[in-house]
């Protein structure tokens, strides 16, 4: 586990409200939940000793995440580092990708700027951070610096899902707990909505009515069943 790497995902606040920062690092992931911010919908909700994250779920979030990526269009949100070739017309444009006929699309009040908004693009930093993602066989994550462009796709019927185009193709964001799973194949189980970072254990605490997990420089504590308990303490030598 490369443990420095700082992964995009929008803040949560206590009273469930979004916050300002877009981020955290690997090393401080205490443990991913199952979250129910509405009645018919679950998402992944990520505990860190430095706050509390969960997965975006519109255009919107990506755009305030990413402020030097551009919206040339309504429903995208463009990489302009990463455009290697781009049009413009009376209808408006396009920017390519890569050599390839890969494409999204430029308004016409955008085309006028298009130019100059791709040279400033070139002159910025590479973002560091890295996307949770899942393709068509595989979950993980995915550096944002190759990101060509965000979008909005519909897997299903009124059934929105944000996306995005890189190097490895159409990257969907993951929204599940069991794409999580995937994703961070070292987190351990604990409950079937529960998975819990086991460097992070300091202890257990037990009680006749169940036990819980008790982890270094938090608060936070997750709740484990009794099988999954022995084997942790088995294999993490506590007595």
């Amino acid at each position: 586990m490369d443990n420095n790497r700082e992964i995009f995902a929008p803040e949560i606040m206590s009273d469930g409200q979004y916050g300002d920062r877009f981020s955290f690092f690997e090393r401080d992931l205490v443990s991913v939940e199952n979250w129910k911010p509405k009645s018919n919908y679950e998402i992944p909700f990520f505990i860190t000793t430095n706050g509390n994250h969960t997965a975006p779920t519109t255009l919107g979030e990506f755009s305030d995440g990413f402020p030097d990526f551009i919206s040339l269009d309504s429903g995208n949100l463009v990489n302009l580092k990463n455009v290697s070739a781009h049009e413009t017309a009376d209808y408006g444009g396009k920017v390519f990708f890569g050599g390839s006929k890969t494409h999204t699309s430029v308004n016409k009040t955008n085309s006028v700027f298009l130019s100059d908004l791709i040279d400033a693009a070139k002159k910025r930093h590479d973002d560091q951070r890295f996307i949770i993602g899942t393709s068509k066989t595989s979950a993980g994550l995915y550096p944002a610096k190759d990101v060509c462009f965000f979008d909005m796709w519909r897997p299903k019927k009124n059934y929105h899902v944000p996306r995005f185009l890189s190097q490895n193709g159409y990257i969907a964001i993951i929204l599940t707990f069991k794409q999580c799973k995937e994703a961070f194949p070292y987190l351990f189980p604990a409950t079937p909505s529960h998975l819990i970072n086991v460097s992070k254990i300091v202890g257990f605490d037990e009680q006749s009515y169940g036990s819980e997990i008790i982890f270094k420089d938090t608060d936070y504590t997750c709740p484990i069943s009794k099988s999954k308990l022995d084997m942790l303490k088995k294999n993490l030598d506590f007595n």
